[in-house]
């Protein structure tokens, strides 16, 4: 550890002093469960993850933990008795089980949890609101449903896998859920992407993390959600050639960015903390084993002057232009549904190619030299 000082700060202070003086003596067991129930859960949650991460405690999907006991908190106060069992019912059988699903085949994304959240603010305040209207949960008319979502349409469009559990279980008659499609942004323009990529390509000033990061998007159409969830072994080098593990097969790393890849894997970030010295992730956070946050690495791009979302969109939409859509799916890890609707809307000539498998090969994956490149 670099600067061991900072860790015996933290040892010395008084919340995480006392849990380790508790696990010392008995008072606190070694356990994921007597760590839920801790007050300060911030402090909680890191010295746990430092606990999983050195092996003393069994390793669980943090995400899921911290929904967990974020939901004991919010059931736990809600007034009413009987929204509060519908709620309990509707997280235990349908938001947990799909959870601890995910949570079983791979690591769960903060947005995942923080959809589920959403669903149960959103759900509890649809209870309310139809409470005051003098309305119980099973005598739902559709002008109620039609009231509910005619304002606010936006935030409360998270009570719909509420409004649909409760129809689908017989808590509601079966009405009718309206669905708007969100006013989308328009994409990152050409020359601007092309631009930020020369930047980040030569730019020896900006951090590396951040280049990395910005080319993973205008290059390769990477959410940051996705960005963050790679891994060191994500990255092959083979007889002098890098690809990248997005979806399958693994996608060409043209030599620029290769080369810039290979700096970044000896020098990447947060390793100089005692929470992440031998992280896997490529882009390791501050908690131990945990990656850094997607919030944190949409703010290192949007301070590039790189609009994470606006970008993605414009790598995707000239990216559909060249290869068909359900091979640059598999390639980059979309679902080809959206690869072949982005294909229809910007015109691609391959639109009417079909799923299935195909043998095309994993270079044309790659955007065109010409169009990557243009730094004369």
């Amino acid at each position: 550890m670099p600067k061991p000082v900072l860790g015996l700060s933290w040892l010395q202070s008084a919340q995480p002093n006392t849990m380790l003086r508790d696990l010392a003596a008995g008072r606190l067991t070694l356990t994921h469960e007597a760590f839920q129930h801790l007050p300060n859960w911030r402090t909680a949650a890191y010295l746990r993850d430092l606990l999983m991460q050195s092996g003393v405690l069994p390793l669980k999907d943090r995400q899921l933990l911290l929904f967990e006991r974020w939901l004991e908190t919010h059931l736990g106060a809600v007034a009413n008795p009987e929204h509060a069992k519908l709620l309990h019912r509707f997280a235990t059988w349908h938001q947990l089980r799909k959870l601890r699903a995910k949570a079983a085949k791979a690591p769960l994304c903060d947005s995942t949890t923080r959809e589920a959240h959403e669903q149960q603010i959103q759900a509890l305040a649809f209870l309310t609101w139809l409470n005051h209207r003098g309305t119980a949960v099973n005598d739902t008319r559709q002008a109620d449903l039609d009231a509910w979502q005619s304002e606010n349409y936006f935030t409360r469009r998270a009570s719909h896998a509420f409004l649909t559990w409760c129809m689908n279980t017989g808590n509601m008659p079966a009405l009718t859920i309206h669905f708007r499609q969100a006013e989308r942004q328009a994409p990152m323009s050409q020359h601007h992407r092309i631009r930020a990529i020369q930047r980040l390509l030569t730019e020896e000033s900006i951090p590396l993390h951040a280049r990395i990061a910005g080319l993973l998007v205008l290059l390769y159409a990477q959410p940051a959600t996705r960005i963050v969830r790679l891994t060191i072994s994500d990255i092959i080098v083979n007889d002098g050639t890098t690809t990248i593990c997005f979806g399958d097969p693994p996608t060409p790393v043209p030599d620029p960015v290769a080369r810039l890849l290979q700096d970044y894997l000896t020098n990447r970030i947060n390793l100089d903390a005692a929470t992440n010295p031998g992280s896997h992730w490529l882009f390791p956070g501050q908690r131990a084993g945990q990656p850094i946050h997607p919030v944190t690495l949409r703010a290192f791009l949007r301070k590039q002057g790189i609009p994470p979302q606006r970008g993605r969109t414009s790598a995707l939409r000239h990216l559909v232009l060249q290869v068909p859509a359900p091979v640059l799916a598999l390639a980059l890890g979309y679902h080809h549904t959206s690869t072949t609707r982005i294909a229809a809307e910007a015109g691609s000539p391959w639109a009417g190619y079909a799923p299935g498998t195909h043998d095309t090969p994993t270079a044309a994956v790659a955007p065109t030299q010409h169009e990557k490149w243009p730094l004369e």
